[in-house]
């Protein structure tokens, strides 16, 4: 991709960030008080109504849900990015990387706001300031790699085949109850310890909290598979978005 339509899907990601912010009375306020309202629904249905957890459970299971969300709505998105990109693409010619691109962009910047907010709160909460939190970088750069390589794969296949966006639905409905989000991966053990291990939001949630959490470095063997999955679905996707690149303003 050229720089000048990457200089298009930054401009056109500050665009829609700013409808975004002007939509409604309170604005920027929302990218705030959705994350907020979303992670107290669950503190309130497993701590309080269900009495799971135990000591720092709130820390713990903030951290997975922030996490998660970045994942959850960036992939849900772009199932329909091209399809709601029909007007554009009939006005001008677009390299359809573009349209997941924006997408992951634009959540890619509320996460970074949520982020932040989680770590204000841990700080208040009482986790301290450590050397260990020098791999958040790393950690927002390696999640970010799989969120772009699962969307740009996602949004190719699904405009060939709608069913996709179905399927995948109910395939992140189930991930988010199978990625440690309400409960800790590393204890279990045997064959439902490495089924789990193949979903790659569990390693990424589990070295989230390791990090913020427990005072250590990420496990580096389970983020060197989310790794080199990432890769494998960001060539993947880039090859079939220029395969079908001029097939989509047909199907769209």
């Amino acid at each position: 991709m050229t720089p000048h339509y990457l200089q298009l899907i930054l401009y056109k990601t500050r665009a829609d960030l700013k409808v975004e912010a002007a939509r409604g009375y309170m604005g920027m306020l929302w990218w705030v008080l959705e994350p907020l309202l979303y992670m107290g629904a669950f503190y309130i249905i497993f701590a309080v109504a269900l009495k799971r957890g135990g000591e720092n459970f709130v820390p713990w299971l903030l951290t997975g849900l922030v996490s998660w969300k970045w994942f959850d709505t960036s992939v849900r998105m772009s199932l329909t990015s091209i399809s709601a990109g029909k007007g554009l693409m009939s006005q001008v010619y677009m390299p359809k990387l573009f349209f997941p691109a924006v997408i992951v962009l634009k959540n890619s910047v509320k996460f970074l706001v949520t982020l932040g907010l989680l770590l204000v709160f841990l700080l208040i909460y009482g986790f301290p300031l450590s050397l260990y939190w020098l791999a958040i970088l790393p950690l927002v750069g390696l999640q970010l790699l799989l969120i772009t390589g699962v969307a740009f794969t996602i949004s190719a296949l699904t405009p060939l085949w709608p069913d996709l966006k179905l399927l995948m639905n109910n395939v992140l409905m189930l991930m988010f109850f199978l990625s440690g989000v309400f409960f800790d991966t590393s204890q279990l053990q045997g064959w439902l310890s490495w089924l789990l291990s193949l979903n790659p939001m569990v390693h990424v949630i589990r070295a989230w909290r390791d990090v913020l959490l427990n005072g250590q470095w990420p496990d580096v063997p389970g983020l060197f598979y989310v790794l080199l999955l990432s890769l494998v679905l960001l060539v993947l996707g880039q090859y079939l978005l220029k395969r079908w690149d001029r097939l989509y303003p047909r199907l769209a």
